[in-house]
């Protein structure tokens, strides 16, 4: 704090290049007090420091939203390139992709399966996906959940589809 009062003191009381005979004869004050030069300097700065604050562009706050190639959802500061992106999600699809929790059980052999990964990407859903041949662990909590053989399984918001069924899955995704 005192070296901003300094440099205050020092911009708005600069030396005089010149001081007449009379100024020193009659014993005139050159500079300021210290309270008027501090008020000037409060009332310089805090102006400009708002300004800028308010002038800052807002991208340099901003969170980047897109989807890549591949169907991940990426959160980034920095606006990816152009042959990064597949699709920039807007605020609804943000928010409908956070409230939405799926997993879903698939064998990498089946074409409902298929379906079922497409219909969740087209709508930015972010899906966890098993593969129940491959995952062990997954079959066993697959099993649990739905005694039933067949793929595909969905858990959306929690509640089990069994088969590829896209007005199900848009119930569901709407229940929560």
């Amino acid at each position: 704090m005192p070296h901003i009062l300094t440099t205050c003191w020092r911009l708005f009381n600069p030396p005089p290049p010149f001081v007449s005979e009379n100024r020193r004869a009659t014993g005139q004050k050159i500079q300021q007090s210290p309270e008027k030069t501090l008020k000037k300097c409060i009332l310089t700065i805090v102006p400009l420091f708002l300004f800028a604050m308010l002038a800052t562009p807002a991208a340099l706050y901003a969170e980047f939203v897109w989807l890549d190639h591949n169907g991940n959802t990426r959160h980034t500061k920095h606006p990816p390139q152009p042959h990064q992106v597949q699709k920039y999600l807007s605020s609804t699809q943000q928010k409908q992709q956070k409230k939405a929790k799926v997993d879903l059980y698939v064998t990498s052999w089946c074409p409902y399966c298929h379906k079922a990964k497409a219909f969740f990407k087209s709508r930015n859903i972010a899906v966890t996906v098993y593969d129940i041949e491959k995952d062990r662990g997954a079959a066993a909590r697959k099993r649990k959940l739905d005694p039933r053989r067949g793929v595909p399984f969905a858990v959306v918001n929690g509640t089990g589809i069994h088969g590829y069924a896209p007005e199900r899955y848009l119930q569901a995704l709407k229940a929560k």
